[in-house]
């Protein structure tokens, strides 16, 4: 089952790159007819959420500083290029981050998957440590990303291409 889950993580970071690969500095920020998770900010956030699962998995945090404030849940993302990491910065750190937990899962005792999720409000939605990276490098990537491929639209880039 690892095998799988680094398949389609992998998967992830190759589509988050095809998203953004045609997208100006400028464009990174841009907010759309109220589209407000812009690609700077959903592939930041997904390095935070990286550095969390890293956590989860043993590794030590290396998230640079105040990238836990720029990417922030529940905050309303900048428009303002000046506000964020480059997209080259954004999308090394997610590289980064992928393949250290990568390497963290596909070494990891399984019986550190099996234990109760630390959060015990989280237990009804992820019962074990597990379930939740399970999520985090499948599920929860697959939305932002979802997020970008409608922002594209919404911004006249049509369908990114893998060519």
């Amino acid at each position: 089952m690892v095998d799988h889950i680094v398949h389609v993580y992998g998967f992830n970071l190759m589509n988050a790159e095809t998203l953004v690969k045609d997208v100006s500095a400028e464009q990174m920020v841009e907010q759309p007819n109220g589209v407000v998770n812009h690609p700077a900010w959903s592939l930041g956030h997904l390095v935070v959420v990286a550095n969390a699962l890293g956590k989860a998995l043993g590794l030590t945090s290396n998230l640079p500083d105040g990238w836990d404030k720029t990417f922030a849940t529940g905050g309303e993302p900048s428009d303002q290029v000046s506000d964020f990491p480059s997209k080259e910065e954004i999308l090394g750190a997610l590289r980064e981050h992928h393949e250290r937990n990568t390497e963290a899962i596909k070494n990891i005792d399984p019986a550190t998957l099996a234990t109760p999720h630390p959060n015990e409000n989280m237990r009804s939605v992820f019962p074990t440590v597990g379930d939740m990276v399970v999520f985090l490098m499948t599920g929860h990537e697959m939305t932002h990303l979802g997020q970008i491929a409608a922002w594209r639209r919404v911004m006249g880039l049509g369908p990114a291409s893998g060519s």
